[in-house]
């Protein structure tokens, strides 16, 4: 990325979020990082991955972006389609109220109700996973006539204060769609088909990637209404296949694109972006 940019003859400055430091003063706000005051200076702002932290750090970092925003920088991606990407609960009920089809999902703190309402996902195993996370890590799959197994994970979910955020388990083969839209457009697109023995279909997790030379119309439909709903301009769109059915596993407000590009496109992804960046904050 700060290559294609500075490539496309513009000057980048790399920061991470706890670099910056928030400055309330009698005469206005200031965000700077280091020497440079990023609501005088920055043209436009792209986020990255967040990263793991607390929820004080979660909170702060989508204030910082806001009051960047609110000030008239351009940010890609916006923080309201940030804050509605991250948290896996507020994004499916989001799209669900759209219309798009998702997995029935159940989501509760206590172990007990999320125990007796099991049949509501009409599934042989399910899937738990945590409300804000990436990557694959921390979703795990269970069996539910494993009922032993399962209580222990929930109540030591509850006992740890976090929620519980289970759905059904799509039978997928093993592989999955990801998306790759910019603007109004899919860049590309690509299968992704688990390790031998697996069923994640992560990249990070090693799945391999396979070119998808064109999305059928359905899927492309289904991708961009997504990313549109969610506010994104940047997004990656995870989507299953079940019998004939499609369904929308999560909207990626801060994607990566490493396996689309080593594998599935000679595109240049990281200058699309940069020039699509630079044409609206020139707007």
């Amino acid at each position: 990325m700060i290559r294609a940019i500075e490539d496309a003859g513009h000057k980048v400055m790399p920061f991470q979020f706890n670099d910056l430091i928030a400055f309330i003063d009698y005469d206005g706000v200031k965000i700077k990082v280091g020497d440079v005051d990023l609501m005088r200076d920055a043209s436009a702002i792209i986020v990255r991955p967040f990263g793991r932290m607390s929820l004080d750090q979660a909170i702060f970092r989508i204030d910082l972006l806001y009051t960047l925003n609110d000030s008239g920088i351009p940010i890609f991606n916006k923080p309201y389609a940030i804050e509605r990407c991250v948290d896996k609960f507020r994004a499916l009920c989001t799209l669900k109220m759209h219309g798009i089809p998702v997995p029935k999902t159940i989501v509760t703190e206590k172990p007990n109700t999320a125990f007796k309402n099991l049949e509501f996902l009409k599934s042989k195993k399910i899937v738990l996973k945590p409300m804000f996370g990436s990557k694959g890590h921390g979703s795990t799959r269970i069996n539910i006539n494993e009922r032993d197994v399962l209580w222990e994970v929930l109540h030591t979910i509850g006992f740890t204060k976090h929620t519980i955020y289970m759905q059904e388990y799509l039978k997928h083969g093993g592989r999955d769609i990801r998306a790759f839209v910019l603007g109004n457009r899919i860049l590309a697109a690509m299968h992704r088909k688990a390790p031998k023995g697996m069923w994640k279909t992560n990249i990070a997790q090693g799945a391999i990637p396979k070119r998808i030379e064109k999305l059928e119309p359905e899927l492309e439909e289904i991708a961009l209404k997504s990313t549109e709903i969610l506010g994104c301009e940047i997004a990656g769109i995870d989507m299953v296949i079940v019998g004939e059915s499609p369904y929308v596993l999560e909207v990626n407000s801060q994607p990566g694109w490493k396996g689309l590009q080593s594998v599935v496109t000679d595109m240049d992804i990281a200058m699309e972006i940069a020039k699509y960046i630079i044409e609206k904050a020139k707007k």
